[in-house]
């Protein structure tokens, strides 16, 4: 178990870009560091009123129709997350999925690459994964209100991973074919031994480092693939995005 990352919040960092200004506006709204829910969750099947808990300030919100499966998402994630100390498992994943109809931009600029789904933690407005933890481990970021998993706390007992109710695809999908017994949203790293997941890059000034680093997306905002949404963005967590994002996995 590592001492490296820090319990609640990040390092406090410059002003970003126009593309990430709403999101960190809305994160700048803060309130207390840490939030418990004290009663148990809902199934994410049948939701019709959430706890009341802080919104996260934003949800990862993926395009399967742009995606091209080149795991940069996957390695700028562990990347950054390894450069803060903290696990190296990527909180996002990409799967191999036959169903997912291209955008014909993606099929013109990167034909016969396959076709793919992201998959991410989904910031839900209840977040079924806090109560269950005994050590306060999994917490409400201060500046984001992202779900966020205190690695410097987390004593590996599996109950958030437990709670989470959204599960991945079969591992034998993984794009990146390398097997990690991930089962959930949330993420056991069998080096640490620790869990955790998406944090929403919340100490970067530049945001999630997948949807900065993103090839298409990069190519979107360059104009050289004509697209008016991103292959990977960052929207809105309230209860319309959460269920916008549970219907692209769908």
């Amino acid at each position: 178990m590592s001492d490296e990352a820090p319990a609640t919040g990040r390092p406090e960092s410059a002003p970003v870009n126009a593309e990430r200004r709403e999101f960190l506006k809305a994160a700048g709204a803060s309130a207390a560091a840490v939030f418990f829910l004290g009663a148990g969750a809902a199934s994410a099947l049948a939701r019709p009123t959430f706890p009341q808990m802080p919104t996260s300030a934003g949800v990862i919100m993926p395009d399967p129709s742009l995606c091209i499966g080149c795991l940069t998402c996957e390695v700028a994630c562990s990347q950054v997350h390894l450069e803060a100390g903290m696990s190296g498992e990527p909180r996002i994943r990409i799967f191999n999925a036959p169903n997912v109809k291209l955008n014909p931009a993606i099929e013109t600029h990167y034909p016969g690459r396959g076709t793919f789904q992201q998959l991410d933690c989904l910031m839900c407005p209840d977040a079924p994964c806090l109560p269950v933890c005994p050590v306060g481990a999994v917490q409400i970021d201060p500046r984001t209100h992202a779900r966020v998993i205190a690695e410097n706390l987390c004593i590996a007992c599996g109950k958030c991973e437990a709670a989470c109710p959204f599960p991945t695809r079969d591992e034998a999908a993984a794009t990146n074919q390398k097997p990690n017994g991930q089962r959930k949203r949330i993420i056991y790293d069998r080096v640490k031994r620790v869990y955790t997941k998406c944090d929403l890059c919340s100490w970067r000034p530049e945001g999630p480092a997948c949807v900065e680093r993103c090839p298409v997306n990069v190519r979107i905002r360059q104009g050289v693939i004509q697209s008016k949404v991103l292959c990977l963005d960052i929207i809105p967590a309230d209860t319309a995005g959460f269920e916008k994002v549970r219907a692209v996995e769908a």
